[in-house]
């Protein structure tokens, strides 16, 4: 009873800020939907067609058996993951989650194994490291690409972690399954996708504006700073953004000068915020029965990782890219007025799909 209370009288709270800044809160939905159409939909969409395929014919076979070296014999991952453990590197944070639900669907996954994938296959692609954290907002690809191995390596370690109890065997290929309508069931399957990631980061960009225009973020920052006075209330405010949404806490951590605003990249990419938890989640149906426990703790371990290697790779940096991030940064382009207006067309083309799709007979 008391947690109904608590619930609501939080939506009572939510809501009246809702009114009470309405303008900002707009401002935030029209920057999530600027990011949808700059990052999210660009980088994603096509992969997650291209993960549909491969989870649902023999190419996820194929590729899992070339990756059996670091995927099995080093990692002791189950025999259909290496290519999922790909296609999280290459599409992005929800497409590992994608596949793994598909697989777990198939049957081809145990619960347990499930579970403990999601450990190490939620991960950000080199569209969003490379492009958008090294080059729109460090200034550097450099810095970017290692970030991008920084995270590799960090994900093969937690991987080795969680299934260092399982016994590797070899995997076998399926026969081809010959499916013709596997192209259109991609395409629907993550028009689907798209509209829920689209979805989370308005909600968690207009949820960030809200607590931004109360003042919340600032207060909380300046009490951290007084606690813990070697890092300024700026850091402190880029955590608690990148917490609840990835690419505004990267942009705020990448104004920070020096190593300190690299590091809490590296951290926010591997820890992949709230808004990219909820993502997940999506992915699985509430019947599953999927346990997202180790998904929580492991982000955090993630992140620390991710943060320390990125320490040590840190020295690998050009003297000029170090001078560069030392003294000013380059923020994330600002997109063009219209491009909420292209993000929303192509969300509302996305719907129509979805809702076209006829029930499987």
């Amino acid at each position: 009873m008391k947690n109904r209370t608590l619930a609501a009288f939080m939506a009572v709270c939510v809501g009246i800020g809702l009114l009470w800044k309405s303008g900002p809160v707009a401002q935030g939905a029209r920057l999530g939907l600027e990011n949808c159409a700059n990052v999210v939909i660009p980088s994603l969409f096509p992969f997650m067609i291209l993960a549909g395929l491969i989870a649902s014919t023999s190419m996820g076979e194929t590729l899992s058996r070339w990756l059996w070296p670091i995927t099995g014999r080093l990692m002791g991952m189950p025999r259909p993951l290496g290519s999922v453990l790909l296609m999280s590197f290459v599409g992005g944070f929800p497409v590992g989650a994608r596949m793994l639900s598909q697989l777990y669907a198939q049957g081809e996954l145990s619960k347990e194994d499930c579970e403990s994938s999601l450990c190490c296959c939620v991960n950000a692609g080199p569209s969003f490291l490379i492009s958008a954290v090294g080059a729109g907002m460090l200034g550097s690809l450099q810095a970017g690409a290692l970030l991008l191995l920084a995270q590799f390596l960090s994900a093969v370690l937690i991987g080795a972690w969680v299934f260092h109890h399982r016994p590797a065997s070899l995997p076998t290929l399926k026969p081809a399954q010959g499916r013709h309508g596997g192209f259109v069931e991609a395409v629907q399957g993550a028009s689907a996708g798209i509209l829920g990631i689209c979805a989370f980061v308005v909600a968690f960009s207009a949820l960030t504006a809200l607590l931004q225009s109360l003042g919340i973020f600032s207060w909380m920052a300046q009490w951290f700073g007084r606690v813990f006075p070697a890092c300024p209330p700026a850091f402190w405010n880029a955590l608690f953004t990148g917490i609840l949404e990835v690419t505004s806490g990267c942009v705020a951590a990448a104004a920070l000068p020096g190593k300190t605003g690299f590091l809490l990249c590296a951290f926010l990419v591997s820890f992949s915020s709230l808004s990219i938890l909820f993502q997940v989640r999506s992915c699985f149906p509430v019947k599953a029965g999927i346990s997202f426990r180790k998904l929580y703790w492991s982000r955090l371990i993630h992140g620390g990782f991710t943060c320390l290697l990125a320490s040590l790779f840190w020295k690998l940096l050009p003297p000029q890219v170090l001078s560069a991030l030392s003294s000013s940064v380059r923020p994330l382009p600002v997109a063009r007025p219209e491009m909420g207006v292209t993000c929303l067309c192509l969300i509302c083309m996305c719907t129509i799909l979805v809702f076209s799709r006829k029930p499987n007979t």
